[in-house]
């Protein structure tokens, strides 16, 4: 019976993170990395328990929602900022795994320690546990992804206020939930149909969000491709500028900016193809000399110069999601 309500109290976290992954058509997420975040995700409960050990702060409902979420947090921040999540989609099953890790720490925690360890109660911890962990380190991902995607501005400050306003978020959600409003049972299962709904919507846009990036940008990116490599830049209008641009920067300055852009063209086509792919449940293509030409390409960044790369700006206008599909082929 105790190892059953342990299963209990687990599995449907689990259930929640499947869920997702089935609604991600894209399968964005890699395995390794929904391992090691759920991992992530236990080590932070862990740690949430020695400061409560140590300092007595989960005496206040309000101080336990601000250290577990800035904790918490603290693993999605760092997975926005290193660019290992580019889009809606995948932000939310890694927060999502975050979330899962310290939903089921906690509950392995509150069983240890004697808690009533009956059928209906350890399938209401883990679904409790699911709603509220999975649904606040999810919802701040997708957030800050937001932020970084320059959607509530494109300075420093803005990204940060961006940042600020989705922990304050997750804060108020986490702290209300505590206070439980409505009796347990009933504020659990309007989570959970809230939680259901919107998460299929956001994939949906999602969806409908790499369709537009992909056709907008894949058609002249194959095109201006096609003519670097016959050698008739005059025959596009990018292909105008980039010529236009020669006079302008010594020769060897001018070829390394040649090589940056086909560089570039060249593995952002390959990786909106592997998007197309995923789509269609075909295994992505990844062959063995793209992390040599990720590399090649920061190398050329950082060597044509600042005034180079603002020059052809209307070119190659990297965003976080170029960076992040690019970075996902090596």
């Amino acid at each position: 019976m105790i190892v059953l309500s342990y299963i209990c109290a687990i599995v449907p976290l689990l259930l929640f993170l499947a869920y997702l992954q089935i609604m991600d058509s894209f399968s964005l997420a890699k395995p390794k990395r929904i391992i090691a975040l759920i991992i992530a995700g236990i080590a932070c409960c862990l740690l949430c328990e020695g400061i409560y050990h140590l300092t007595g702060a989960n005496g206040s409902k309000l101080l336990k929602s601000i250290v577990e979420e800035l904790i918490k947090g603290s693993v999605v921040l760092y997975l926005v900022l290193s660019r290992k999540v580019g889009l809606l989609g995948d932000a939310t099953i890694y927060g999502s795994c975050v979330g899962v890790g310290f939903g089921m720490m906690e509950n392995i925690l509150i069983l240890s320690a004697g808690a009533e360890a009956n059928l209906w109660h350890s399938i209401f911890l883990g679904f409790e546990a699911a709603v509220m962990h999975i649904g606040c380190t999810s919802t701040l991902a997708m957030a800050m992804i937001m932020a970084s995607q320059e959607r509530f501005g494109k300075s420093t400050k803005a990204k940060s206020l961006g940042y600020a306003i989705a922990f304050v978020a997750t804060v108020l959600i986490h702290f209300v939930h505590l206070l439980a409003p409505l009796p347990p049972v009933i504020l659990t299962v309007l989570l959970i149909a809230y939680f259901l709904y919107s998460k299929a919507s956001l994939f949906k846009k999602n969806k409908a969000f790499i369709h537009d990036w992909v056709d907008q940008c894949i058609g002249n990116e194959v095109e201006l491709l096609s003519s670097i490599r016959k050698g008739e830049l005059s025959g596009t209008e990018a292909g105008k500028y980039i010529i236009s641009l020669k006079e302008s920067f010594e020769p060897e300055v001018y070829f390394d900016m040649i090589c940056y852009i086909t560089e570039y063209l060249e593995l952002s086509i390959a990786a909106k193809s592997n998007l197309i792919l995923k789509e269609a449940g075909m295994k992505p293509v990844i062959k063995k000399e793209n992390e040599a030409r990720v590399s090649e390409m920061k190398a050329l960044h950082d060597r044509i110069g600042r005034t180079a790369r603002i020059a052809i700006e209307p070119i190659v206008n990297i965003k976080d999601v170029d960076r992040w599909a690019i970075s996902a082929l090596s």
